[in-house]
């Protein structure tokens, strides 16, 4: 699981754990290794937002001591950033806002399609005008000189954006 990525949110600033240097790294290592959806280790279930580990590995991974990496995690647990479940295969930690954290990308996409609607209103009025300046057939006319025809194709699209009806 070294593939992927989490977001961090600049709030992280204000938290009340981000001074505490091995409280940090700990709930950064939590955050780093809790599964992105819910998955199977050894048997047994581990949903998203968790992971299955224990003190002396998370110690190994940061190099700090297990009595360390004990308090960080105690303190993570009573300010109710993390649980823990203990499991004869080891301990299983849940980053209890994981959802909050790392959101998935619907929000990004609800985002993106605010906009459509316009978009594709404004590819509508382009085709609508096309169709009627090719019905009109401006450039058929003996008399206009081309930058008439400009000029008169200019003046339609602006009504059609407008919402006018140039005819």
């Amino acid at each position: 699981m070294e593939e992927g990525y989490i977001k961090i949110s600049r709030k992280m600033l204000a938290w009340e754990w981000f001074t505490d240097e091995k409280t940090l790294a700990v709930f950064l290592y939590c955050l780093l290794k809790a599964n992105w959806k819910d998955a199977r280790f050894r048997g047994q279930e581990i949903p998203r937002g968790s992971f299955m580990t224990g003190r002396k590995k998370i110690s190994e991974a940061l190099n700090i001591s297990e009595q360390s990496v004990r308090t960080a995690l105690a303190h993570l647990q009573s300010t109710n950033e993390i649980t823990i479940t203990r499991t004869p295969k080891g301990s299983i930690i849940t980053v209890v806002k994981y959802d909050e954290y790392q959101t998935t990308n619907q929000r990004n996409t609800e985002k993106s399609t605010k906009n459509q609607p316009t978009t594709n209103q404004q590819l509508t009025t382009i085709e609508e005008y096309k169709n009627k300046k090719n019905n009109k057939n401006i450039y058929s006319h003996p008399r206009k000189k081309p930058n008439e025809d400009l000029q008169e194709i200019e003046e339609l699209y602006l009504d059609e954006v407008r919402g006018g009806d140039p005819e």
